[in-house]
This record gives C-alpha cells, structure tokens and sequence, in this order.
C-alpha cells in the first residue's frame, strides 16, 4: 500500500499561455559507472549478465544496450564525460536539463548518484543550461515503518534548499518545477514553502492530486507501437484539461528481457529518426511551454539522444535549435583526446573557447593536439592519427565535414607497409567506424573511415564518400610510410558494398584521377551485390524485390577487377539471400574471365557475427597477395 507523504501540495493554476519558444528540456540519467573511474562496472551497464570487460571485435564493450555511446561506455561521476554532454547539449540547442534523481540516502547506488547529480549540475550552468530533477520515490520503498516517508521528507527538504534555490533551477510562473517518476509508491498530499509545481505520470495524476502530468514513450505490455498508436496515446494526455509537460523521443527498445531483469515494456521503432521529429512535432503542436525528452542516456531503455555508433549526432541535429552540425564532433573529440592522454592545458583553452562558442578556434586546437597524440607509438610500434578529413575539395557541407573523416593506425617503423581500408557497416543507414581489434598490430595499417548515412543523403552519397576516401588514401599513404601500390579495400555488410561499387564500377575513382585497378585487393565481408536494400527503400521498392541496376556490384562484373576475396556467414544463418547473391557474383566473375574471385562461407556464423572468423581469411590473404606483389616490383 502506499505511504502517505505529509508535505502538502497545493494544486496549482493552470500553467501560463504558451510562448512561441517552449524550453526543450532532455530527461539525464547520473547513475552510469565504470571500473576505470569507479573501480567496478555499475549495474545499469551489466544488468548482472553483461560483462564490459569483454570486447567484440568492433572495439565495442559488452554492455546492457542495443546502441553503444559514441563516446564509449562512461562514468557519470568523471568530468571528462560530464564536460562534453553538457557542450554537446549546448551546441544542440537545449535549454535544459531533468536529472532522474533518487535522493540523498545510502541505499543502492543512490548516493552515487546524488553525488553525480551535484557534480553534473555546475557544468549545465557553465553551458548556460537550467536544470530540474525528477524524484524516483520508488527510491524509498525498501525502507518500513514509516522510515520511507521520513527519507522521502528529508529528500524534498534538501532539495528545496538545494536545487529550488538555486537560480538555474527552472521554474514556471515563478515556481519550482519538479517531476516524480509516478509516484510509484508514495501519496502525495505535503507542503513546501516553495510551493513546487509537481508532475507525475498521467495515469497516476488525479489520485495522486498532483498539479500536473508529464508525458513518456507509452510503451506497456510488451507490445510494439506503431506511429499511429503512440501519438493516439500522447494526444489523450494532451487533449486533457490537466497541465502537462510535452515529450518527445527517438523510440523505445528495452535490454530487459535479454538482460534477464524482466519482460520487456514494448517498443516504438526509430525509423531513422523519424519518430523523434514527429514525435517533436506533436509536442510543439500541443502548446505546453515545457517539453521534455525522453532520454538523453537511458541505455537500458534504448531511448537516446545523446551521440551513438549506430545513429550519430542524427538525434541532436533534428533537434530545433541545433547549432552547426559539424561543431557537434568537437565536444566527443575534445573527451576522445582527453582520454588519450592529450595535453590538457591545450584541451582546457580548447574547452574554455567551445563554452564560449568559439568553435572554429577550438577545433584548430584540438587538430594540434591530435598531431601531436598521431606522434605517439602504441601498441608496440604504431602511430593513430585521428579525425582527419578526407573531402579535400572546397565548399563542402556540414554534413560532409562531420561525416568524411578517416582514422590511420599505421606501423611506426615497418615501413613500407601494406594497407587495409576499412568501411563499417550497418546497412547504409547508421553505424560508427572503429579500427578492427584483429587487425590491430598485425604489421599493416587500418585506415577506418566514416562516409554519410541515409536518410540525410539519398545515393549515391555515399559511394562518393567511400571513393574520396579510397583517393585519399592512394595521395596520402606514402605519408605515413606506406606503399600505394599494396592498398587493400575492405568493409562489413554496408562497408563491404561500397568496398566493391568503388572496385569495380571504375566511375566513382575516376573521378579523383584513380583507377580502381591500381586497388590491390577487394576483401567484402558479406556484401549486397544487388541494389541494396537502402537503396531500393529510397525508391519505394521492397526489400524482397531483388534490382540488379548500376548501384549494384553483380551489374559491373568485369574481367580486369582487382583480385577479391568474399566471405559470407553461414547461408542458413545469413541475412536474406546473402550467401546466394555472393554465389551468384563469384560465378558472373569466373565466367567474364576474372581468375582472381575466391568465395568463402563460414559454417555456423550469422551476418553479425562472422567477421570475427573472417578477419585470420582476410589477414592471410592481404600477406599473399603483398607478397606477390613485392615480386612484382622486384628488388
């Protein structure tokens, strides 16, 4: 039964008329926990069944989320990564913040997260961002006879004097506002001489006697919402007469069930960001002066916003008062540089110039430190210059400067050296490039490179992208110490198709005085050699309409192509035809004279899974066919 909370109240007049700038706030989760900061990994990145300390072969932890932060797994209690949420929030637009908050005790994790609540909150008001907090009084349930009431008390108490005082504190009509997650546990019939406006969940307003509701993903059941059933459900609450707070979300996809915590809630698919923009809309149709986003951090709940692997910066650039999207890289690489070890008078002038919005300063800055990171040996004997653009030519756009970058591992000494170009994949549509950890210290360099995603560009964006980043590499190499002539082309999925697009329709290199037969080697790691789907989405075409046109691979089959190796997964475990279509494409190339196509299918392995296997295939084939192209030059 719950208990009742005796601190009055009062309900409230209906919030002031809505103005033509509603404050977009975004609800912040402070209870993430890592072993390097913390000294063990928390429970909201293991779930007690994932284990971060484990690697995939992407560079990617093992960790209780279907996404993964740009940024990597964090500690909300380091400054490091507090410094660039709150620069990033900035650069977005944002006005504000709602930190989940469960109070001052002891209990589980909470003081943890108290503590980073109150480290979070001066780096907000560095940004120039209010803030507000929203009370789990579940965070009391465990405690009985009457103890649970008390601490909730002492909570409110503190937090009156704490955070409704504090002028960054967002208020409406002159008073403080604050949201509980519910209440879940608690009555709430009490009196603060602030006189807080307070906000629970729509269904749990009117017997709660709260002054107002504010709106989730309302996902329940377990089910999976269509667009047209979730904006039903948010226009209810908006329709009613009671105050409400808007939201707003990129979509809802729980680890719970695969965690092993409990059933999952449901879903609501993102859509490529489609939801969170309609979503957004909605809000802003209803007129509430507030709207909240549902989430910045919520890993478990799959509904970020912050910068990811599989989405970007997507969500903060839909966002409506979004800055420069090419400015939202500086605050991850600004984090990326500190964690390398990158000199930190540098990286605090760089800091101090971004809260200052002085972007293109800042950005100069961090180029040097970068430099400067790019000088020194890891793993052994390898160098790691990062960021670096790969579109050369002038005037290019937002997009193309925050997407057309490239990462170079590349051997210190072993010069020269043969080179993989890697393009990451997830179906042309999301994904984040990584430098493979098999082909880390393997005496080659790893050239990683991002390219733009679908829907913010149609195709063939992204084949251009894939070849300037392959001309780049054959301009540049020497550079680094390695030789053009041993320049390897690969990629995963997504990757391993623009990998052959760029071999094999001679077009796209042409274009930057490259011919695509001087590429030593195509390695495609389960690649589409029809249209892809992506593609064929863009023309309204079903996926299981297979198109073989000039966007696919298996149209420009030829006999003088580089040499290529293809790996698929399993062909009872494979996506969608994959094992097939690679089939069919090795036998098109036997047959127009190419004597150089080698097709392996890995037993056992699905489409996610087998690049693992495939990487010792594509090691092995990069150390023959450099050495016999060593033979061919001679000594």
């Amino acid at each position: 039964m719950a208990r009742l909370l005796l601190i009055l109240l009062a309900l409230c007049p209906v919030l002031s008329a809505f103005s033509a700038e509603p404050r977009l706030l975004v609800h912040y989760m402070p209870w993430y926990a890592t072993k390097d900061v913390s000294g063990a990994w928390g429970w909201h990145w293991t779930m007690n069944h994932f284990d971060p300390e484990q690697k995939k072969w992407d560079d990617q932890r093992k960790i209780a989320s279907h996404d993964y932060p740009l940024i990597g797994p964090y500690d909300s209690g380091d400054d490091h990564a507090l410094e660039c949420h709150a620069l990033l929030m900035k650069i977005a637009g944002l006005d504000g913040v709602v930190i989940d908050w469960y109070g001052t005790s002891d209990l589980h994790d909470h003081a943890m997260n108290h503590r980073n609540t109150q480290k979070f909150i001066p780096w907000l008001k560095k940004a120039g961002l209010s803030f507000a907090v929203c009370y789990e009084d579940q965070a009391v349930k465990s405690l009985k006879n009457g103890e649970d009431v008390k601490q909730a008390e002492k909570d409110l108490k503190w937090a009156e004097e704490h955070f409704f005082a504090d002028p960054s504190y967002v208020k409406q009509d002159g008073r403080p506002v604050l949201l509980v997650f519910g209440p879940q546990h608690l009555k709430w019939k009490c009196d603060l001489s602030s006189k807080p406006l307070v906000f629970g969940l729509s269904h749990l307003v009117k017997q709660n006697g709260l002054d107002g509701a504010f709106a989730w993903p309302p996902v329940t059941g377990g089910k999976s919402l269509s667009p047209e059933q979730w904006k039903k459900e948010l226009g209810l609450i908006y329709s009613e007469k009671t105050p409400f707070i808007a939201t707003a979300f990129p979509g809802f996809k729980d680890i719970y069930q695969q965690s092993g915590v409990h059933a999952s809630y449901g879903s609501i698919a993102s859509r490529g960001g489609l939801t969170l923009s309609e979503s957004l809309a909605q809000a802003l149709e209803s007129k509430a002066p507030l709207i909240q986003i549902a989430t910045w951090n919520d890993y478990g709940e799959g509904t970020m916003i912050e910068p990811t692997r599989n989405h970007g910066f997507r969500h903060l650039e839909k966002l409506p008062r979004c800055g420069n999207p090419a400015d939202l890289r500086l605050p991850v690489m600004l984090y990326q540089l500190r964690k390398r070890g990158g000199d930190a008078a540098k990286l605090d002038e760089a800091s101090t110039l971004m809260f200052a919005s002085k972007f293109t300063e800042a950005e100069a800055i961090l180029a040097s430190v970068s430099h400067e990171l790019g000088q020194q040996v890891i793993d052994g004997g390898y160098h790691l210059t990062t960021e670096l653009l790969y579109r050369e030519e002038p005037g290019i756009s937002a997009a193309q400067n925050q997407r057309c970058r490239l990462d170079v591992y590349a051997p210190a000494t072993k010069k020269p050296f043969s080179t993989v170009i890697w393009f990451h994949g997830g179906g042309l549509t999301q994904g984040e490039r990584s430098i493979p950890l098999p082909l880390r210290n393997q005496g080659i360099a790893v050239i990683s490179a991002n390219y733009r995603l679908s829907p913010g560009v149609k195709s063939p964006a992204f084949i251009e992208d894939a070849a300037a980043a392959i001309a780049w590499t054959f301009k540049h190499i020497t550079d680094f110490g390695g030789d053009p002539q041993r320049i390897f082309v690969s990629g995963h999925s997504a990757g391993a198709y623009l990998s052959l697009m760029c071999g094999l329709d001679k077009k796209w290199l042409g274009k930057h005085g490259v011919d695509a037969d001087k590429i030593a080697g195509l390695i495609p790691l389960s690649p589409q050699v029809i249209t892809h789907f992506t593609i064929r989405d863009e023309r309204g075409i079903e996926e299981t309409q297979p198109i073989i046109d000039d966007l696919a691979p298996l149209f420009h089959v030829r006999k003088n192509a580089p040499p290529i190796l293809l790996v698929t997964g399993d062909r009872e475990k494979e996506l969608m035809g994959r094992y097939e279509e690679c089939a069919y494409f090795w036998r098109m190339m036997k047959l127009t004279g190419h004597q150089q196509t080698t097709l392996h299918e890995l037993d056992g392995f699905d489409h996610g899974k087998m690049p693992e296997p495939a990487f010792p295939l594509l090691l092995k084939w990069v150390e023959e066919a450099s050495a016999t192209q060593l033979r061919k030059e001679g000594p």
